[in-house]
């Protein structure tokens, strides 16, 4: 009775201790705000202490969250994916009174869209008898994974893209004069303009007009073949990482972009802000089967055929048969068949 009693106590002490220590902790994470698929991701983890005078030991903070990739959604169909569990950081002692932050790296394997549903802490202090959990409820924070893009290959050099090339009327990084202003802190200082500065007794910049752009149109045929086969959604996502490539590496060109992927179409653009718009809508892309829909996909490929004619150079990226591509679009385009 005195061994049963001394354990019992001592089980009783061990979860006394954990409760009060897992008490009165709130747990923050902080992620970038752009995230590609297989990269680690920084996230910054903090946890706050509020108790009047205890300390924390031992604290393990986990993520709860859902998928909602494509894979998920065919798994699942429209039932709730299950929540799963991503250890975030691992926090020996935190203060009373005050807060403790940690960076770790994160990595998502897939695309899509991740929901943080809420956090879980836990803790085997003080002997490691048993684990102790709490959950902690939080609003739903949406993460967009993007596809990660690979180095493009030599053979992009050797397109014909100068096709979609016309002359820009605007500013930008090349040598003709396009107009003079006021130097703003960011500008270069070479060039000031200082004959003109002395003149108007202040500092004045040129402005230049940019080069000749050149146009490039990358269309996503979103339509496969055996949608429910596990090597047509494997090739479905390699033509996503390819349209992904294609899109970086066209805009690390200074080119003007534009993305078309189904029914979805998008302007022509610049710069880093429209390369993640498009890495956001080829993050969300999801497949459409092949079968019965032989009409929609015969008027997407009309229209971006059309497209050819409206100036840019364009790359079709599909998983169609070869042979099935409409004459006009396969002798004014670059298409990749996957």
């Amino acid at each position: 009775f005195l061994v049963f009693s001394v354990l019992a106590s001592t089980l009783f002490v061990a979860w006394s201790a954990a409760r009060v220590s897992l008490r009165d902790l709130v747990v923050s994470a902080r992620f970038p705000d752009h995230i590609f698929a297989g990269d680690p991701a920084p996230v910054i983890v903090t946890v706050s202490n509020t108790k009047r005078v205890l300390p924390s030991f031992s604290v393990i903070v986990e993520a709860s969250s859902r998928a909602d990739a494509p894979e998920v959604k065919r798994r699942f169909g429209r039932r709730r994916p299950r929540e799963r569990k991503r250890v975030l950081a691992y926090f020996m002692y935190v203060p009373h009174r005050s807060k403790v932050e940690q960076r770790v790296e994160q990595t998502f394997e897939r695309r899509g869209r991740v929901f943080v549903t809420g956090f879980e802490i836990s803790t085997k202090f003080p002997f490691g008898f048993f684990r102790l959990r709490r959950r902690l409820r939080a609003r739903d924070v949406e993460i967009i994974v993007y596809p990660k893009p690979e180095v493009a290959g030599d053979e992009l050099h050797l397109l014909p893209i100068d096709a979609g090339q016309m002359d820009a009327q605007r500013r930008g990084a090349g040598h003709d004069l396009h107009s003079l202003r006021e130097y703003q802190p960011h500008d270069d200082m070479r060039h000031i303009d200082w004959k003109a500065s002395a003149r108007q007794k202040r500092l004045i910049v040129r402005e230049f007009n940019a080069e000749d752009e050149r146009r490039v149109h990358i269309a996503l045929d979103t339509f496969i073949d055996d949608g429910g086969d596990a090597d047509a959604r494997e090739r479905f996502e390699r033509a996503v990482t390819l349209a992904a490539s294609l899109i970086s590496h066209f805009t690390d060109e200074r080119a003007e972009v534009r993305f078309t992927e189904g029914d979805e179409e998008a302007r022509y653009g610049t710069g880093r802000e429209h390369l993640y718009d498009c890495l956001r809508r080829l993050a969300l892309v999801t497949p459409r089967p092949a079968e019965g829909q032989t009409k929609s996909r015969g008027e997407f490929l009309q229209r971006i055929a059309l497209k050819t004619s409206a100036g840019g150079y364009v790359i079709l990226i599909t998983t169609a048969p070869r042979g099935t591509i409409p004459a006009e679009l396969w002798r004014k385009s670059h298409v990749i068949y996957i």
